[in-house]
């Protein structure tokens, strides 16, 4: 048996924290991701990963009043307001108060890359988005040619969104086991901030959903596998603190 530990850096001064909704998983974050920071959600179909976007910006907008933007690729926007309903978050009276935006993008070619992200850097300066979700960086993938083509837009263009004057505090779902995937899958980890797992394992007769965080910037942060559940009111922690491992 193994025990969760939590990994240990210098003491600093605190930042600001965007929270995340789920008190539990804050208490384990400091509070939440630095404002300002990058954050990937890795894993596959089914694993909650768009629910904890959705919960992210609905916390944010109905009890901080911090507008936030959902950018999506793969999903239309009467389907993700139909989903999000089915789980407690009504996002329409986000919308009509300014504190919630919905963009639909088609998949963009490696020629659209840069009109797309100064339509989304133009759509946080007009609607002054403190958090965002992009979903997803995988469906974006095709469009680079090569690992370095990837890598420098990443570095570059994000740089305008994340580390602009804006400090959007950005998730950036990348889904795990699809097919087709690019070699140069996960280099979006590499100049995130911070990375979070999402996965779903078979306990006996069971399905265990759990999270796991394996990259925090400027954070000490619980090590280990963090299950989770997802119900009528989105996704809350089940344990804090896990002991033995899962799988």
């Amino acid at each position: 048996m193994t025990e969760v530990t939590v990994a240990r850096t210098p003491e600093s001064v605190a930042e600001p924290r965007a929270a995340t909704g789920l008190m539990e998983l804050d208490g384990m974050l400091e509070g939440g991701f630095p404002v300002g920071s990058l954050i990937t959600l890795t894993g596959k179909p089914g694993t909650g990963k768009t629910i904890f976007g959705s919960q992210f910006l609905y916390y944010g907008a109905k009890k901080l009043k911090q507008a936030g933007m959902y950018v999506s690729m793969l999903e239309g926007e009467k389907s993700f307001l139909r989903n999000a309903r089915r789980i407690g978050f009504e996002f329409e009276p986000l919308m009509e108060s300014k504190t919630f935006a919905f963009l639909e993008i088609p998949a963009p070619t490696a020629e659209g890359l840069p009109a797309l992200w100064e339509q989304i850097a133009r759509e946080i300066d007009e609607n002054q988005t403190e958090r965002l979700v992009i979903d997803s960086f995988t469906a974006m993938s095709p469009a680079f040619q090569t690992v370095g083509d990837l890598r420098t837009f990443t570095h570059v263009l994000l740089g305008k969104i994340v580390g602009g004057a804006s400090g959007c505090t950005t998730l950036m779902i990348t889904e795990e086991g699809t097919s087709g995937a690019f070699p140069w899958t996960g280099v979006e980890e590499f100049v995130a901030d911070g990375v979070i797992y999402f996965r779903l394992l078979a306990a006996g007769d069971a399905r265990v959903r759990y999270i796991e965080i394996t990259k925090m910037r400027g954070t000490n942060h619980q090590m280990g596998p963090i299950p989770i559940d997802i119900g009528p009111r989105g996704i809350r922690i089940i344990h804090p603190h896990v002991r033995g491992r899962l799988g």
